[in-house]
């Protein structure tokens, strides 16, 4: 049997493994407590807070900036990447410009001490979990690539340099991604310091 034979049962693997740790990691985070119907009505009423706001951009950045440099290095290919210079500038200017702007919606407004005393406790128990999501997402990135690249070059016996390159940039990028995440099911699911 060879490694594509395996291919298929390794991702299913890891499909299974990545279920396994989304359910472990929802039923560890805190419940909300159930809430009457003038609750309800209240919450619904009440303006969604900036960090959340400023969650949901860096996400959608994230996302965006993430899918973009995958179709187009799944189009053009990695060896294409690594030898066209001027293709391989566009995509790192492409992965930067994504990293500025997701940090300047998430990151950089934090940045002082007084931005962040004025974070009500709900909002900094938020940020605290949200390194939850942060590190699940970045270990489950490293693990398709491990049985991706592991299958794709088991008969060369070795990976590519290229692809080294390309596993940090996506780590990077999930990182980014995890956090926002992170802080939007802390605002989905809820954290019990500041509720109330």
């Amino acid at each position: 049997m060879g490694a594509r034979f395996w291919a298929a049962p390794m991702l299913g693997a890891v499909v299974v493994l990545a279920i396994f740790g989304i359910v472990l990691l929802a039923r560890s985070w805190p419940r909300k407590p159930a809430l009457s119907t003038e609750e309800r009505a209240d919450i619904a009423d009440t303006p969604m807070p900036s960090l959340q706001k400023r969650a949901w951009w860096g996400f959608v950045i994230g996302v965006v900036t993430f899918g973009g440099l995958t179709a187009i290095l799944v189009t053009r290919g990695a060896v294409a990447y690594w030898e066209d210079d001027n293709f391989r500038l566009s995509v790192v200017a492409f992965f930067i410009i994504g990293l500025v702007a997701q940090a300047a919606v998430t990151t950089f407004p934090y940045i002082s001490e007084e931005a962040r005393r004025r974070l009500d406790e709900r909002d900094r128990a938020v940020l605290g979990r949200a390194a939850t999501a942060q590190t699940a997402l970045i270990v489950l990135g490293l693990a398709a690539w491990l049985v991706i690249l592991g299958q794709r070059f088991h008969d060369q016996g070795a990976v590519p340099m290229v692809y080294l390159y390309l596993i940090f940039g996506s780590v990077i990028l999930l990182m980014m991604i995890g956090q926002s995440l992170g802080i939007l099911l802390g605002y989905w699911i809820g954290v019990p310091d500041g509720e109330g």
